[in-house]
C-alpha cells in the first residue's frame, strides 16, 4: 500500500478508516530530522540526537511500563465497551500501545485538532480576516460585508463606523440605509448529526457576520444593529437596517482586520469554542475552492489533511467542532495527527505547541484545576506535564495530546470513551490514563 508524503524526512501516519470501523493506519517510513521533547511549559524544542526510523525504534523501559499499566487500567469495568486508546513515540510515530485504536468513535471536541491543523496550514498563522463597509446601490446606502471573521468585535465596528461616517460626510451624505451582507457563507442550517437542541446552547447557526461572539439567533442582524448604533454615535443617522448582497463593483468605504489566525485558533482550542471552530471550518472550504456549504467544508477538510500527508474518508467528519453525532475519528488517527503537529520546523503550527493554545493539565483552559482535572489521586502527579485537547458530549469523554515520558521521550496519546455518561469521575479516570503515560502513576 502506498501513501502520500509531504516531508520524506519525517515519519507519517496515513489516516484511513471507515465510519463502520477503519483499517489500521500505516506509517510512512522515513527518518525524522530530530527528537521533539516537551517540558512542562509545553514549548517544543529539537534534540541534537539523530532520530531513528519507526521500523528500527526500540521500545524503552518506560514504553513497556506504559503498555503494561494501560492494559491493566483501561478496563471494560472502568470505561465500558466504547473505549479506544493509542500511544505513540512522537519522534518516530511508532505505536507503543493501543486498544481498539482503529475503531471509529465520536471524538467530540478533539475534532478541533483537525480544524486547527487545517486552518493554520491553509491560511498561515498570521492571516487576518477583513470586514468591510462598501457603498450600497445608492449614494446614501452602505453595506456591512461579513468575512466570516469569528473575532469581529464591537471595537472593530466602532472603527468602521468612524471611517464610514468620515467618508460619507465628505460627500454630503447626512443619513444612510444600512444593509448587512453575510452571503460569504451558505445559508445557515444544522450540520448532519447536530440536534436541534444544540442550537444555540452549544453552537450558533453559522453565519459570516457575528460581533463579540454574541449568542443570538441571527448574528448577522445583531451585528448590523450594533454597527448602526456605532454609526449613530459617529454622527451618521441610520434610517433603516436590512439584509442584502453588496452590489458588484461598489467602492470600499472602510475596512478592519480581526485578530491573527493563531490567536483565533488559540481561543478555539483553549476554551473549546464551537463557534470559532465552525467559522474556520467554512473558511477553509472557501480558501481551498470547495465553497462554504457543509458539503464543501467537508471536502476541504479531507483535502487539507491530504496536503499534510493523511487520507481521511469523506464520510468520517461532518463539522469542525465535533458536536455532530455522526463524526468519527480513531485513537490511532488522533495520536498520529499529533506527531505531525510536533514535527520540528512546523512554524505554521507553532501556536499549538508553544503558543499556549492547548490546555495544560491542572493549569489552563478546559484542563484547569477549577474543572477538577488532574487534581485528584492518581492524576495530580501529572499536573503541568500534559498538553491536550479535551472532548465532551453527554456520552463522550475524550483526551488527546502529548507528554514527556519517564524516558525523556515525548509520547502522543488519544483516549476516546463513547457510550458512558460524561461524569467528572469518568473524566478523572481518563486523566489517570494520561498520568500513566507520563510515568508518574
Amino acid at each position: 500500500m502506498s501513501h502520500p508524503t509531504r516531508r520524506p524526512r519525517h515519519a507519517r501516519l496515513a489516516l484511513s478508516v471507515s465510519v463502520a470501523g477503519a483499517c489500521l493506519a500505516t506509517l510512512l517510513a522515513g527518518p525524522s530530522a530530530g527528537a521533539a521533547t516537551v517540558p512542562t511549559s509545553s514549548a517544543v524544542r529539537t534534540a541534537t540526537s539523530t532520530a531513528l526510523p519507526a521500523a528500527s525504534y526500540s521500545y524503552t523501559a518506560a514504553d513497556l511500563r506504559i503498555r503494561t499499566k494501560l492494559t491493566a487500567r483501561a478496563t471494560t469495568t472502568a470505561f465500558g465497551r466504547g473505549f479506544s486508546g493509542s500511544v505513540r513515540d512522537a519522534e518516530t510515530g511508532r505505536l507503543i500501545w493501543r486498544s481498539r485504536g482503529d475503531t471509529g468513535r465520536m471524538p467530540a471536541s478533539t475534532t478541533k485538532l483537525v480544524t486547527a491543523v487545517d486552518a493554520l496550514s491553509v491560511y498561515g498563522p498570521d492571516h487576518r480576516f477583513t470586514t468591510t463597509v462598501r457603498q450600497g446601490s445608492t449614494p446614501d446606502s452602505v453595506v456591512l460585508v461579513g468575512s466570516g471573521d469569528p473575532s469581529l468585535s464591537s471595537a472593530n465596528l466602532a472603527s468602521l463606523a468612524l471611517d464610514t461616517a468620515a467618508a460619507l460626510s465628505a460627500s454630503g451624505v447626512t443619513s444612510v440605509a444600512l444593509w448587512a451582507d453575510d452571503y460569504r457563507f451558505a445559508r445557515a442550517t444544522l450540520a448532519t448529526g447536530w440536534k436541534t437542541s444544540n442550537v444555540p446552547t452549544d453552537v450558533r447557526l453559522v453565519r459570516a457576520l457575528v460581533v463579540d461572539g454574541r449568542n443570538v439567533n441571527d448574528t448577522t442582524m445583531d451585528a448590523a444593529k450594533v454597527f448602526a448604533a456605532k454609526l449613530e454615535a459617529a454622527g451618521l443617522p441610520v434610517r433603516s437596517v436590512g439584509r442584502a448582497r453588496v452590489p458588484a463593483g461598489t467602492a470600499v468605504l472602510a475596512s478592519v482586520q480581526g485578530q491573527p489566525l493563531d490567536q483565533i485558533v488559540r481561543r478555539m482550542l483553549l476554551i473549546s469554542d464551537n463557534d470559532y471552530a465552525e467559522a474556520l471550518h467554512r473558511l477553509v472550504g472557501i480558501a481551498t475552492g470547495y465553497g462554504s456549504t457543509w458539503t464543501g467544508a467537508r471536502k476541504a477538510q479531507v483535502a487539507a489533511l491530504a496536503a499534510q500527508g493523511f487520507t481521511l474518508p469523506y464520510d468520517q467528519l461532518f463539522d469542525g467542532s465535533g458536536i455532530s453525532r455522526r463524526d468519527r475519528l480513531t485513537a490511532n488517527q488522533l495520536s498520529g495527527l499529533l506527531t505531525t503537529v510536533l514535527e520540528p520546523g512546523r512554524a505554521d503550527l507553532a501556536v499549538m505547541t508553544s503558543g499556549g493554545a492547548l490546555p495544560v493539565s491542572g493549569r489552563t483552559g478546559t484542563l484547569a484545576a477549577r474543572y477538577k482535572r488532574f487534581t485528584t489521586t492518581p492524576s495530580k502527579c501529572a499536573a503541568g506535564q500534559v498538553t491536550a485537547k479535551t472532548g465532551t458530549l453527554g456520552d463522550v469523554v475524550a483526551l488527546s495530546g502529548w507528554t514527556t515520558g519517564a524516558d525523556g521521550r515525548v509520547k502522543t496519546f488519544a483516549f476516546l470513551v463513547n457510550g458512558r455518561w460524561a461524569t467528572k469521575t469518568l473524566m478523572q479516570r481518563v486523566d489517570a490514563l494520561a498520568a500513566t503515560v507520563t510515568g508518574c502513576y
